[in-house]
């Protein structure tokens, strides 16, 4: 492996001198392409949803991509024949070390096992941060880059494109004005996985390809062999590498009702799984989280479905998609997508109008240009984004609950101010990262 740029010594050092905050106030801009204006972004993963995430924030005013970072070459040769003024890396940190001061924004699509490193590096330099779902691989990781991004004040949002939808907001506006009644019950679903799940052992090791960064990728990881198959996709079956199903889909299709219903932290979390392995996730699992009361609502129960499994369709609809969320109200059954791109009532046509009728007027503002630019706009205004860490991070801390749940495969109870679950030791050594060689930090 190449010897490591920067170790966590030297990013701590040279955040110690670094700029907390890279907002530009909006009071003497001229223009969203003047240079005084402009916001250099640079990415880290800029293949696949990467790539997909390098082109929505190019596209708004005043963003110039000034780094391209990806452990692949040919991905870098490609991206940089249309950013060709930015400048490319295969590692990070000798991204950050060299052009660090001419970047004011970081944009982290990386598997799941390395957002944090580069993420927690960004931040550390004062660098705004957008970093993909499900924001970090593990609990403990969640909770000190949320930490540092409050202490740097940077401006951060999540790639959860559904916290910025229209649809979302008007969900939360029917159930807090009482059409829905009350909600005790919300349900969510999902095709995935479309990778391998509960394999027994990974595949045989092959030679490392032309153009692969193998030792970059693993990152904190175990050293290993070049496993065939993991790099593009197939990491996020693996618990080394990925989420599975729950933390790669839940994040979208959980956001409506942890936002409509204020949901906190979970109490309890069982378990049902099929296909269950020490390396990978399971092939199918039931997930069911139980949310305590608060002084507007009263308990509710999440129940998320994977492998193809689903909930009972409710009265009314016509079948139930791949993916989906349900909220359950005492009036009738709602239905949101989890990207905020569908909202359906299920009720007669003429209550429907009604309903319609007694809906109220926007309450919470529809956001212009939705997920990217709520980010950069975030930056520019120093305005908080939809998805920001303080918000996000809480979220994806759920999601990662159930993705230690389906780990070991049983019913675990949670201590959200302790942080740690009581009386599962097993548990417990899930929540925090357990390796950390290589020059770089978890």
């Amino acid at each position: 492996m190449q010897k490591p740029v920067l170790s966590r010594r030297d990013f701590l050092k040279n955040a110690s001198v670094a700029s907390g905050l890279l907002i530009l106030p909006s009071g003497f801009l001229r223009g969203a392409d003047a240079p005084s204006n402009r916001i250099n972004v640079a990415g880290i993963g800029i293949g696949g949803m990467g790539a997909g995430d390098l082109n929505g924030i190019s596209k708004c005013p005043g963003v110039k991509i000034v780094g391209l970072c990806d452990v692949e070459e040919r991905r870098l040769v490609g991206a940089n024949k249309r950013y060709k003024e930015a400048k490319t890396f295969t590692d990070y940190r000798e991204m950050l070390d060299k052009i660090g001061k001419d970047i004011d924004a970081v944009s982290v699509s990386t598997p799941d096992h390395t957002h944090f490193t580069a993420a927690y590096s960004a931040v550390a330099l004062g660098k705004h941060v957008y970093v993909q779902k499900p924001l970090c691989h593990t609990i403990d990781q969640v909770r000190r880059l949320t930490a540092l991004s409050l202490e740097k004040k940077v401006v951060t949002q999540m790639g959860n494109q559904g916290a910025s939808s229209d649809h979302t907001r008007k969900a939360k506006e029917w159930y807090e004005a009482g059409l829905l009644g009350d909600v005790s019950l919300a349900e969510s679903w999902s095709d995935r996985p479309i990778w391998p799940q509960g394999q027994k052992e990974y595949r045989a090791s092959e030679p490392v390809p032309a153009g692969l960064k193998w030792d970059l990728w693993l990152g904190p990881a175990k050293k290993r062999p070049y496993i065939p198959g993991l790099h593009p996709f197939s990491w996020r079956g693996y618990y080394d590498f990925g989420c599975g199903a729950l933390g790669d889909m839940a994040i979208h299709l959980m956001f409506d009702a942890f936002y409509v219903l204020d949901l906190t932290a979970p109490t309890k979390i069982e378990v049902n799984v099929s296909g269950k392995s020490e390396i990978a996730y399971p092939k199918a699992s039931t997930v069911t989280y139980y949310f305590p009361g608060n002084n507007k609502r009263g308990p509710v129960k999440f129940v998320w479905y994977d492998g193809r499994r689903k909930p009972a369709t409710p009265t009314g609809a016509q079948g139930l998609g791949s993916n989906g969320c349900l909220l359950h109200g005492k009036e009738f059954t709602l239905s949101v997508s989890g990207w905020g791109g569908a909202f359906e009532a299920y009720v007669p046509k003429e209550k429907l109008a009604k309903l319609e009728e007694k809906a109220p007027k926007e309450v919470y503002p529809r956001l212009r240009g939705r997920h990217y630019l709520n980010w950069i706009e975030g930056i520019r205004e120093n305005k908080l984004p939809s998805s920001r860490f303080a918000y996000s991070g809480p979220f994806a801390e759920v999601i990662l609950l159930g993705v230690i749940a389906q780990r070991v495969g049983r019913t675990l109870n949670w201590d959200s101010k302790a942080g740690k679950f009581i009386n599962d030791d097993e548990a417990n050594a899930f929540i925090k990262a357990t390796s950390a060689d290589g020059g770089f930090f978890a």
